[in-house]
């Protein structure tokens, strides 16, 4: 059992991270690939994101869940972009025991290629995928009786130029569907390769069958059984798995969204309590934060210039997006997060926006007794640096932005 790819969602925030609910969903996903094993499973670029977290989760020391599962992925054309290095195995070889009681089972080498769109994460590049079926195709060739190449190329072109440039490949499956008009396309053959193409939503469910000749030559069969609920009954144990998979991704959306109705009541809360320099204490554990009302007392022109910034309405853009929130958003878009030592747990954010005392500091001290010293950044590119990053802010430029709130 195989699968071309593009199996895990995409759907991403506003800053091309996965939602937390489409991780959900993946990793459920990933679960039943477990419980109904898929043998092998090629990484497309639809899939990078996911499995790129992941991956580097499980490199970093921590076990997952799917430690078994993630040995079965396949990506000839995924390298990492600074050293070159593969992000997981370009092909697999697995063996089969022939039906005809031949004298040693049939090894069969699973390549994985995929398109080059969307953009892979940053550290991650797709090298071209007729390029890297050139590299790989010979090397497991070396190894195996059968070559199966798994893809997701979307033009039959690309599929046919593999083919053509890769001699060595006896089959390429490729999961090219992807709408209602195009819900199943005919095999053909390309010289001695044959390209089968996976229906669009699994409406089908594609067979090969291999058959051996005396002198150890394969010729191929292929059918596709059609998935309705007449021929194919529902699966109970599949059924459970779908059902709580949908439960667990609804969830998710909703402990996202509470998250932030709590956080933004909270912080309402907190804002209008008018903090005195004698009664830091009202703001809690973290009373030494006075927010930028306090600050305006002193500093109005700084104050002004900062009110007409858009640091000043950073979290606006939360509740437009509520299945997209994370307590993590709070690091950027508001102020007074405290990340806590090894022992302690990170505490959210205490006030909407980016205020003053997000860059320069707790003033709580300061308000009560001001003097000259509170406030000075020391390195003004690194402290923007920190929420300002190529991932969330592609398009950032330093200068400009320090020109519009410089104070």
């Amino acid at each position: 059992m195989v699968d071309t790819g593009y199996f895990t969602a995409d759907e991403r925030d506003a800053h091309g991270k996965l939602r937390p609910d489409v991780v959900t969903k993946n990793d459920w996903a990933l679960n039943a690939y477990t419980q109904f094993p898929v043998d092998v499973f090629n990484v497309s670029s639809h899939d990078l994101r996911y499995f790129s977290d992941l991956l580097a989760k499980a490199g970093a020391g921590r076990r997952t869940e799917n430690e078994s599962t993630l040995s079965r992925l396949v990506s000839a054309n995924a390298v990492y972009e600074q050293t070159g290095s593969q992000l997981v195995k370009p092909f697999i070889v697995r063996e089969v025991q022939s039906r005809q009681g031949g004298p040693r089972p049939v090894r069969i080498a699973f390549i994985g290629l995929s398109e080059n769109t969307p953009d892979p994460p940053r550290g991650l590049k797709l090298i071209d995928p007729v390029e890297a079926a050139r590299r790989t195709v010979p090397e497991a060739r070396k190894l195996a009786d059968l070559v199966v190449v798994l893809a997701k190329v979307r033009s039959q072109q690309q599929v046919s130029r593999i083919a053509q440039e890769a001699p060595g490949i006896d089959i390429i499956i490729d999961g090219n569907a992807g709408s209602l008009e195009e819900v199943f396309t005919p095999p053909f053959y390309v010289g001695t390769t044959l390209i089968v193409f996976t229906p669009y939503e699994t409406r089908m469910i594609g067979e090969l069958r291999f058959y051996r000749d005396a002198a150890g030559k394969f010729s191929t069969k292929q059918r596709f059984i059609a998935l309705d609920e007449i021929l194919v009954p529902e699966d109970p144990d599949a059924k459970q798995v779908v059902d709580a998979a949908a439960k667990a991704e609804s969830d998710a959306r909703s402990k996202s969204s509470t998250a932030l109705e709590r956080w933004l009541e909270s912080s309402r809360m907190r804002a209008m309590v008018k903090p005195q320099s004698n009664d830091l204490s009202r703001i809690g554990s973290s009373g030494s934060y006075v927010t930028s009302a306090a600050c305006s007392q002193c500093h109005i022109d700084q104050y002004l210039a900062w009110s007409k910034s858009a640091h000043a309405h950073a979290t606006n853009p939360l509740p437009a997006r509520p299945f997209e929130f994370e307590m993590r958003c709070l690091d950027c878009h508001a102020t007074g997060a405290r990340q806590g030592s090894v022992n302690e747990k990170p505490e959210p954010a205490l006030f909407q926006n980016v205020q003053c005392e997000q860059c320069h500091g707790p003033g709580g001290s300061h308000a009560a007794k001001p003097a000259k010293g509170y406030g000075r950044v020391a390195d003004i590119k690194t402290s923007c640096a920190r929420c300002h990053t190529p991932e969330t802010s592609p398009s950032f430029d330093f200068q400009n932005a320090w020109a519009m709130i410089k104070h």
